[in-house]
């Protein structure tokens, strides 16, 4: 039979064969045959376990049964071994882990049966216990010993930090990723974590029970020894992308383990912060022609998180009617010079939102007669609002059987399709957004042609600056453009580049570097800006700086010239060059060396294998 402990028989067969060589008492090949047959005589006490093949192992650890116990509990570990009469009980060996171990203290056995007591049982004596005949070598199959531990209340981790278990609640903004991990100490075995996303109740729709929210992204358990007496097991659970949606949703983690009765948790309440949207209504309802007298009460409803509160404006300035608190702008007895641009804004975290704009049309009494049943907000040209740099707007159709949006830089421009309607929502919204979009409604008769609406979405806020490159690698004498885009709405008042202690402004030229005048960008409220180095040399290397100003701010942004000298191969090059191929070709003999070296440690190997499993 080969032996299971073929590593320590080797090494035997190692200390064998150079001491032979050592001692001059045979050549190669003649040592290693001695010292083979040393070990095929004596392989019995090279070690203190019997040699098993490699398929009774297999056989035996598969046969292993599993005892759990509690700390500071007596276990008791049968030996089937006894059931045979050939068996002598008081020659019957125990080990643990493959070690043999010695009676008494805590662990006693009975001579009648063979069967071993462990008296108070210790976190140290899990693992795997098998008997064993002294005279035979048969191995009974082993046990496996499992100390239970109730593992500890669980606690969650967030970027690295520890949650207050006073803390109900994370603040999140909109759009961003979330990862959460949950932490366990302790627990033998190991116990499951399992994660759980329990939305708030606007989250479940109340027919189908359907949760309508993206779950969690959950990775696999692994576990973290700081040391010997503490074991940590953690699991991650990630939301790629954070929504609105998600607000109020609880995120709980789990711990089940046999110890426990039911399995114990931690949760945290994600509050999501996002930026105001805006839904407008009237009384009466939408497509009701309004003619002057009767009431009319506009409603605007801003869904944000931390809430702000809604502001209507009439043709930018205050509305003729005083507002409510909640919402309402009402008309007790609409009048004619009542008509006009009205739109809800609100300020939310030191910035400024706005609805869409809304004409409100007026007619007098005398014409109701004569109006068409067509809804008046279709039979209007467009509209016009402003959003804020980095703001939200959400645009509507009119109702309609089937709508889509489109969007031009300029009017007169190309439409490029955005989607379907009726809602457009923009988030975060940059100068690049700024345009006129189209909402084309489709009527409900075939005979009808598509009619359409336009709004005039305005972008203003602080200057933002965008390089086409941070870094720039350029040669010795080269030619090198520095070219970047830049907006604000107000237009910029000033715009500069700095170079070390100098600073240019555009059509100015100082010692080899051209600033450009400033020309227009194809998108609206940006423009252009660039700076010419004609011929780069070594101290052209390092930061440039462009800034510019506008009466809602600063902003800039630098780039790095990284400048790059080519130093031609000289003779001495060539001859570093030579040399080093000739160090290359000894480094290769020493690793030749090194691989036969190797190889007759196989050969060794070999011979060995051959003389004692022959």
């Amino acid at each position: 039979m080969k032996s299971t402990l073929f590593i320590t028989l080797k090494w035997t067969f190692t200390i064998v064969f150079i001491w032979l060589l050592n001692n001059n008492k045979c050549y190669f090949v003649e040592c290693a045959t001695k010292a083979s047959h040393f070990l095929r005589h004596h392989q019995h006490t090279v070690g203190s376990v019997p040699w098993k093949s490699r398929d009774e192992l297999t056989d035996v650890n598969a046969n292993k049964t599993d005892l759990m116990v509690h700390q500071r509990e007596d276990a008791k570990i049968i030996c089937e071994l006894t059931n045979s009469s050939a068996i002598a009980k008081e020659k019957l060996r125990w080990f643990h882990n493959g070690l043999e171990i010695d009676f008494g203290h805590r662990y006693s056995k009975d001579t009648r049966t063979g069967h071993i007591t462990i008296i108070n049982v210790h976190f140290e004596d899990g693992g795997l216990w098998h008997c064993q005949d002294r005279d035979s070598g048969l191995m009974g199959n082993p046990v496996h010993v499992i100390v239970l531990e109730e593992p500890k209340s669980p606690y969650l981790l967030i970027d690295g930090r520890r949650l207050d278990p006073g803390n109900l609640f994370i603040p999140i903004r909109e759009n961003n990723d979330l990862s959460v991990e949950c932490i366990v100490e302790g627990g033998n075995p190991k116990p499951k974590l399992t994660w759980l996303l329990v939305p708030s109740s606007n989250n479940i729709d109340v027919n189908t029970g359907v949760i309508t929210v993206p779950s969690l992204q959950v990775s696999n358990e692994s576990s973290v020894s700081e040391n010997a007496a503490v074991h940590l097991f953690r699991s991650e659970a990630k939301l790629p992308k954070v929504l609105r949606a998600h607000h109020n949703s609880t995120i709980i983690c789990l711990v089940n383990h046999v110890t426990l009765q039911n399995p114990i948790n931690t949760s945290i309440l994600l509050d999501v912060q996002y930026t105001p949207s805006f839904g407008i209504s009237r009384v009466p309802g939408f497509g009701f022609p309004i003619t002057e007298g009767i009431s009319v009460s506009l409603k605007c409803d801003v869904d944000s998180n931390p809430v702000s509160n809604p502001i209507w404006q009439k043709d930018n300035d205050v509305p003729p009617t005083e507002q409510s608190n909640d919402g309402y702008l009402n008309f007790t007895s609409i009048r004619i010079e009542d008509s006009g641009w009205y739109k809800c804004i609100t300020r939310y975290q030191l910035a400024e939102y706005s609805s869409i704009g809304y004409f409100l049309n007026v007619r007098e009494a005398r014409n109701q007669a004569m109006e068409e049943e067509t809804p008046e907000e279709l039979a209007e040209e467009g509209s016009a609002l402003e959003v804020t740099l980095g703001g939200e707007v959400q645009l509507e159709c009119p109702a309609g059987s089937v709508s889509c949006w489109g969007r031009s830089k300029y009017p007169g421009q190309h439409l490029e399709p955005l989607g379907p309607g009726p809602k457009l929502t923009l988030g975060n919204v940059v100068y690049q957004e700024a345009g006129e979009y189209k909402c084309f409604v489709g009527r409900t008769s075939k005979m009808e042609k598509w009619r359409s609406r336009s709004v005039q979405v305005n972008v203003v806020g602080s200057p933002i600056v965008y390089p086409a490159n941070k870094t720039i690698t350029a040669i010795i004498n080269q030619r090198v453009t520095f070219s970047l885009e830049f907006c604000a709405n107000p237009p910029v008042t000033r715009a500069f580049w700095i170079r070390e202690s100098k600073s240019l402004s555009p059509g100015v030229v100082i010692e080899g570097l051209i600033a450009h005048n400033i020309t227009e960008s194809n998108t609206k409220h940006c423009q252009k800006a660039e700076l010419t180095i004609n011929s780069v040399q070594v101290e052209n290397n390092g930061e440039y700086m462009f800034v510019v100003a506008s009466e809602r701010g600063l902003a800039g942004a630098t780039i790095m010239l990284n400048v790059t000298v080519i130093t031609p191969l000289s003779e001495d090059n060539l001859v570093k060059a030579t040399h080093s191929g000739t160090s290359g070709q000894r480094s290769n003999s020493k690793f030749t060396a090194l691989f036969l070296a190797i190889n007759c440690n196989f050969i060794l190997i070999y011979i060995f294998t051959l003389e004692i499993f022959r």
